[in-house]
């Protein structure tokens, strides 16, 4: 559009800057533009010739010139104001007012009311959260044995990969064929902020290597990473080519009973169960996986309204018990909530054969 501008030497662009935010003239809407030596000034309203002359200190040469320009695309500063006049006002309450950013890509969960205005509610995360190209609706939970949620893309690119980026760790993803969390960010940078430099890991069910890379980035330790989904495992290996690590990693694809009672028993010094839903069933493979001498299991698991989280704690151990093990809880702690009524925790067991 046709905007009335000062045109003045570049040299002297600061000063005449500064005075006319003082004066309320600067339309801070749309940019200051330049061509060769000389700056134009946009002005929230057009002056005559005659005001210029409250500008003459700065010099004399100042001129009233039309150019035109395009306004900033100033982006709203939420998804509610981004979704005002676009939606009918009763619905504006069941927008989501949370979602998983992995990389260039956003997963969204929509409640059954605004389906229909799914695209728009798209469009509109996109605008506010400027890196986002791809936005997928969630279409049901997590299941079977690969760990994969269903998807919908309901705007932007058609694109599933990305680099996603934790703790200074680039981790390549596939949003429809692995799965990740980047709610779990502080989870994976606390425990791989305890491990200790030289130990040996087993990452059971370590899906496209979070735990795996963040632990192998910050200490010379040698991972061995699980997974059934031989697409999270293809992504770990392209992440290895992305990152410096200073430790090792060992991707493995199968099922994690068979790999460590064949090739890791006694191995480990810390085993690492993400496996919150099923991972009970494989205290057993955790503990042989532990050296003769002991070793640290962090073990996750869903707490419920039938099942706190002493009720857990306790169950666990007593497991470990009837499996030959004396086991200790040094900490406890709920990691976030994963549904209504429910939480994700962990236990930060220390296990000794007896």
């Amino acid at each position: 559009m046709r905007k009335v501008c000062i045109q003045v030497e570049q040299s002297l662009g600061e000063r005449l800057r500064q005075l006319l935010i003082e004066e309320e003239l600067l339309d801070i809407e749309f940019p200051i533009t330049k061509k060769n030596d000389l700056l134009f000034f946009p002005l929230r309203y057009e002056i005559p010739e005659s005001q210029l002359s409250k500008f003459t200190h700065i010099s004399k040469e100042l001129k009233l010139v039309e150019k035109e320009l395009e306004p900033f695309n100033r982006k709203p500063p939420d998804l509610v104001t981004a979704l005002e006049g676009k939606l009918p006002v009763p619905l504006i309450e069941s927008i989501p007012h949370s979602l998983d950013i992995i990389g260039e890509i956003a997963v969204v969960e929509l409640d059954t009311p605004v389906t229909p205005y799914e695209s728009v509610i798209g469009e509109a995360i996109m605008e506010v959260n400027s890196r986002v190209t791809t936005v997928y609706v969630k279409e049901g939970g997590i299941t079977g044995i690969r760990r994969i949620r269903p998807l919908r893309l309901i705007a932007g690119k058609a694109q599933a990969t990305t680099i996603h980026t934790e703790y200074g760790v680039q981790l390549a993803i596939d949003v429809t064929q692995t799965y990740f969390s980047p709610r779990l960010g502080t989870e994976h940078d606390r425990v791989t902020g305890l491990i200790q430099p030289n130990e040996v890991l087993v990452d059971m069910f370590t899906g496209v290597g979070p735990f795996a890379l963040l632990a192998a980035n910050r200490q010379p330790v040698t991972v061995y990473a699980i997974d059934i989904n031989n697409q999270a495992i293809k992504c770990l290996e392209k992440s290895l080519t992305l990152n410096r690590l200073t430790g090792r990693i060992i991707p493995l694809v199968g099922d994690v009973r068979n790999i460590v009672q064949e090739r890791l028993v006694g191995v480990a010094d810390r085993v690492i169960m993400n496996l919150p839903h099923d991972a009970f069933s494989y205290l057993d493979v955790a503990a042989i996986a532990t050296k003769k001498r002991g070793g640290t299991i962090h073990f996750y698991g869903i707490t419920s309204q039938t099942q706190s989280l002493e009720m857990l704690s306790a169950e666990v151990l007593a497991q470990l018990t009837n499996q030959g093990y004396k086991a200790t809880i040094q900490k406890s702690r709920i990691v976030r909530p994963s549904a209504p009524h429910e939480n994700q925790v962990v236990l930060d067991l220390q296990v000794i054969p007896e």
